[in-house]
């Protein structure tokens, strides 16, 4: 804009008004080209200063008939915009966003005349330089439009990401990134209160990693997180579908078969064949791993805790008769 109105204004003859655009031309060209190693906020206060200072100098010179105020109509939109960045420039911009608004209801309203040598734009000059505002005003609305808009669907995906991960967080273990203990209790809850599941058959299973406490002793934590990491993704690959599997609290794991518990023994007799048959290293040392596996007997009613004190106790067996097996209720 400043470099069209420069040489049209030298050919007016109006002097101070070609000046003023050749030399706000130049700052913002160095804006432009500086505008990496300067903040954003310094090229929104320029454009708010230069604009302020342009429709005060036309209606010194050539009065209220100028028409420049109608470019001060693009500074509420760049203050609402820079009031988005955040609670501090909402702040800031405040006081220059009311001083604008004065500024532009006080020029429209009154016939405005500073000094008594005022120099009328020619028609045509007039109608050129109207223009010229008109149209980068409505450019500048549209791109600031624009910024707002890409500005808020950046921040609704950021919020979007931010609760997932923070759902997520909340239900799934950090270090196995299976279901948590929190989130397999609330699934296990919400079965109670479903009809479809009423006749459905539920059994439970715990296990634990045989003699965890030796690998951390020996091998470091380090090695006992990447144990526990390596159980859950076997398992979670091995498990039939319908099926409920958290880490319940430290190396102990819950599984829960829903609606096919005829294979559930079946199916943790293979887990524990694929953990007993891989070849763990660990910085080029193997290490043994076994699981022992605790199963209740299948059950309609679905009472949870009774189901889980019988898992836990063929789990006790299990460890007291020599580990890495599969304990039932139905062996009993």
């Amino acid at each position: 804009m400043h470099i069209i109105l420069a040489p049209l204004c030298f050919s007016q003859k109006f002097d101070i008004l070609s000046c003023y655009h050749i030399t706000v031309a130049v700052l913002y060209i160095i804006a432009i080209i500086l505008s990496n190693a300067i903040p954003a906020i310094f090229l929104f206060t320029l454009c708010y200063i230069e604009t302020i200072a342009y429709s005060i100098l036309t209606l010194i010179l050539h009065g209220n008939d100028a028409g420049s105020y109608i470019l001060t109509l693009t500074l509420l939109a760049y203050l609402f915009m820079i009031s988005l960045v955040s609670r501090r420039t909402a702040k800031y911009t405040l006081f220059p966003a009311t001083l604008t608004l004065i500024l532009i209801l006080t020029i429209q309203t009154f016939d405005f005349k500073v000094t008594t040598n005022v120099t009328p734009f020619p028609n045509d000059f007039y109608l050129i330089h109207y223009s010229i505002f008109a149209g980068t005003s409505i450019i500048t609305i549209i791109y600031i439009a624009y910024v707002i808009r890409t500005k808020f669907f950046r921040f609704r995906e950021k919020t979007k990401v931010k609760t997932n991960f923070l759902n997520y967080s909340a239900t799934h273990d950090a270090l196995t990134k299976i279901y948590n203990r929190r989130r397999a209790s609330e699934i296990i809850s919400s079965y109670t209160t479903k009809s479809e599941y009423t006749n459905i058959l539920f059994s439970v299973c715990i296990f634990d990693i045989d003699d965890f406490k030796k690998i951390n002793d020996r091998f470091g934590h380090d090695c006992g997180d990447a144990v526990l990491k390596l159980i859950s993704s076997l398992i979670l690959r091995s498990l039939p579908e319908n099926t409920i599997f958290a880490r319940w609290g430290g190396e102990e794991f819950l599984i829960v078969f829903v609606g096919n518990t005829e294979i559930a023994e079946e199916a943790l007799e293979t887990i524990r064949s694929r953990v007993q048959d891989y070849s763990f290293r660990y910085f080029n040392k193997a290490i043994k791993l076994t699981i022992t596996l605790g199963l209740s007997h299948p059950d309609k009613s679905f009472n949870f805790s009774k189901m889980l004190i019988e898992a836990d106790e063929n789990l006790m067996k299990g460890k007291q008769t020599g580990k890495n097996r599969v304990v039932s209720g139905a062996a009993e």
